[in-house]
């Protein structure tokens, strides 16, 4: 199959553009940045450079593409930069993927659309309360984009399939809270977290398979899917970072009615993924142990690299 990833040069992009190839698939990268997928050069891969909201670059993309993967998002909460470059580059994605015929297009949205949960564990059902997200604009235009994606598959042969996550890894991670809370233990001050707060991370090992498992389906689109590896709380994260760090930082919980700190803490976003498991029959990766432990890991390379890198 010949599979576009768009923003294949990023964190995710990166690591599934080997999982596609392996599984013997033509893999096409639209990027502006091409920096670091140009490190695994590769006869079936295919790299295009230029920005998503670039006619020209998603022409020459999407040529003969079979199926799309769609990463590429800026994280700006201003709503006419959300406009002109991430809704005008997906819906250029969306028109080109019906001209050329492409059979399965995947749109990777974000937890932040629920807003704020009003329940836990949050489903796919969960009200998408955007204007209570701590970062409104942004989350008011990924569901207008989950919209769009659904609205330009009805009548056609596309396949369009949404998922949701809230924070992948793989073999680091990224977030500025977290390079925050490493800096702090290895100072030796004391972290403190919220209590009975945390989310669903998702390894990169399980996004690879979820978008695997949706492409060898015929007809798998209208829907969307929640994505999760397992649930682990900011008080584990924090002990985890205070290990990595070998430092002797204290990690101190506040309860969630006194938390005064990060807003982005002061939730619990635990995802409900069994719609993705009995509609499409995926299984994770690894059980919720090996889950810490990979996540463990990822946080003590991403530490190395915080310490080799300038603050």
């Amino acid at each position: 199959m010949r599979i576009l990833v768009v923003g294949g040069d990023g964190s995710v992009g990166r690591e599934l553009i080997p999982a596609l190839l392996a599984g013997g698939h033509q893999v096409v990268v639209l990027d502006k940045e091409l920096g670091a997928v140009r490190a695994f050069p590769h006869p079936r891969l295919v790299l295009v450079s230029g920005a998503v909201e670039d006619q020209a670059a998603v022409a020459e993309a999407t040529r003969g593409t079979e199926a799309i993967v769609h990463l590429a998002w800026s994280f700006s909460d201003d709503p006419i930069y959300l406009l002109e470059h991430d809704l005008r580059g997906h819906l250029l994605l969306l028109t080109a993927a019906r001209e050329q015929g492409t059979r399965h297009f995947i749109y990777t949205s974000t937890a932040v659309v629920y807003g704020k949960p009003l329940r836990t564990p949050i489903d796919e059902d969960h009200p998408l309360r955007v204007l209570a997200a701590r970062k409104p604009a942004y989350g008011v235009a990924k569901e207008f984009a989950e919209k769009l994606a659904f609205l330009a598959a009805q009548g056609t042969g596309l396949s369009a399939t949404v998922v949701r996550f809230w924070w992948a890894f793989g073999g680091e991670i990224g977030g500025k809270h977290l390079r925050e809370m490493l800096r702090t233990a290895a100072e030796g001050r004391t972290l403190q977290v919220p209590a009975d707060c945390g989310g669903s991370f998702l390894s990169q090992d399980d996004f690879n398979l979820a978008v695997t498992t949706i492409l060898s389906r015929p007809v798998s689109g209208g829907w969307v899917y929640n994505l999760a590896s397992d649930y682990v709380s900011w008080e584990e994260v924090a002990r985890m970072i205070v290990e990595v760090t070998g430092s002797a930082a204290k990690v101190e919980v506040i309860p969630a009615p006194e938390w005064t700190g990060a807003a982005f803490l002061a939730d619990r976003w635990e995802l409900d993924d069994r719609r993705i498991r009995s509609r499409l029959g995926f299984v994770p990766t690894r059980d919720p142990a090996e889950v810490r432990e990979a996540l463990r890991r990822a946080i003590a390379r991403t530490w190395k690299r915080v310490q080799s890198s300038p603050a």
